[in-house]
């Protein structure tokens, strides 16, 4: 292939595998498990706002059922419609993984052989990310880097191409802006910046 952003792709893919051949614990952890430490800070962000948007009633049914609500509106929905898409995407798009394709990767962290394009860890946790960021920008910008670092580790450990991580981000961050745009203009006031 003549592509000059394959190239890229693979050069980036090569020369991040030979890293992470020397760092494979920290590839493991950082590709695999760091979506649970965004899950975890977006969950206590999710109720810590809860909380304060209670906190005058003091009803703890009455928090359950907001927290629920807030949950469902500002999390489940925007991430769940992300990954779905995602899923289409990529049943309508195979693209093989770089350690199927490239002969000197080493895969790193154990995963199938199935389509890479778009990443579904990026959507997934850049969806997550880019909810948070839009209310509370500290935390939001946290949860992006780590979402970015999970993506460096993934091409490190030969399961995704840079580009794979990229189209991921950007479709996760998109969909998760779009989405709270189109529930601002509905007037949800679930999505109250306050």
């Amino acid at each position: 292939m003549n592509n000059p952003l394959f190239a890229l792709d693979r050069l980036i893919s090569r020369a991040l595998n030979i890293w992470g051949a020397r760092e494979i614990f920290l590839v493991k952890v950082l590709s695999e498990y760091l979506v649970f430490a965004v899950i975890a800070l977006a969950l206590l962000w999710l109720t810590n706002r809860t909380y304060q948007r209670n906190k005058p009633r003091a009803d703890f049914k009455v928090f359950l059922k907001d927290l629920f609500l807030q949950g469902v509106t500002l999390l489940l929905i925007p991430v769940g419609v992300a990954t779905v898409i995602s899923e289409i995407i990529s049943s309508l798009y195979v693209r093989q993984r770089p350690f199927v394709t490239m002969s000197e990767l080493k895969l790193l962290v154990p995963h199938g052989a199935d389509g890479g394009m778009p990443s579904h860890h990026m959507v997934f946790m850049m969806s997550i990310a880019i909810m948070v960021y839009l209310f509370n920008k500290k935390l939001g910008l946290l949860l992006i880097a780590m979402s970015v670092t999970s993506g460096i580790a993934r091409i490190s450990a030969g399961i995704h191409y840079p580009s794979d991580i990229l189209v991921g981000a950007l479709l996760g961050g998109v969909l998760a802006i779009t989405y709270a745009w189109k529930m601002l203009k509905s007037g949800n006031n679930l999505l109250a910046l306050k």
